[in-house]
């Protein structure tokens, strides 16, 4: 039998209430009955189909004491995480998966870890419809976007990312403007038919090159 519902206590619920509250400006503060409140508005704002209350939001946070019920249904985690710009909960694992480097075991394709990156290297990226765009690897996981064509990000944005896989979408964190402004906490690029990607420079920490 399939699974509808997710433990509350899981490592994957924790990422997800932290993404949450970066997402939505709440941060580090302690969330507030308004908040929920808040939040059940901007979800629907977003997702007008969406079936989700303040309540079942304080359920995931644990802001209600008495509740008992241990679990949260595969149904909301697929709303919140397309609040987050993922596919569903599955397309979210997949992403963290990969931020903590164990992507998909089924992966045959080609893929960049950011890690195999020095300071300086280049990155061609490219996806439907005619879009693309050169990225600068700056360290720490941080890419510059240097050069863009026909896309949403602008030239001087930055963000995370560790992983650039062929084919697949790719997910940043912390996409932030040239005056340090963040712009969007998670960041979707290729959402259909993924992202292709060629190293203009790419140099390995034993000296090879490509």
């Amino acid at each position: 039998m399939a699974k509808t519902s997710v433990p509350r206590n899981t490592k994957e619920l924790d990422n997800l209430r932290d993404d949450i509250r970066r997402h939505a400006g709440f941060h580090d503060k302690e969330l507030s009955p308004q908040d929920f409140d808040t939040l059940e508005t901007n979800i629907k704002k977003k997702l007008p189909q969406a079936v989700i209350n303040a309540k079942t939001l304080k359920r995931l946070f644990g802001y209600d004491k008495t509740d008992t019920d241990s679990t949260i249904r595969l149904y909301t985690l697929d709303i919140l995480t397309k609040y987050l710009g993922y596919d569903n909960w599955n397309a979210y694992l997949e992403h963290l998966r990969l931020l903590e480097g164990n992507g998909s075991g089924d992966f045959k394709g080609e893929q960049i870890n950011a890690d195999d990156l020095q300071i300086g290297d280049t990155l061609q990226i490219a996806w439907r419809p005619n879009r693309k765009s050169i990225l600068k690897y700056l360290g720490n996981h941080v890419f510059e976007i240097i050069e863009t064509e026909n896309s949403k990000w602008q030239v001087g944005d930055t963000f995370l990312c560790k992983h650039f896989i062929m084919g697949k979408p790719l997910y940043v964190d912390n996409l932030t403007d040239k005056d340090d402004v963040l712009k969007s906490a998670m960041y979707v690029v290729g959402e259909k038919g993924g992202v292709q990607f060629q190293p203009i420079k790419k140099v390995f920490r034993d000296g090879r090159s490509l």
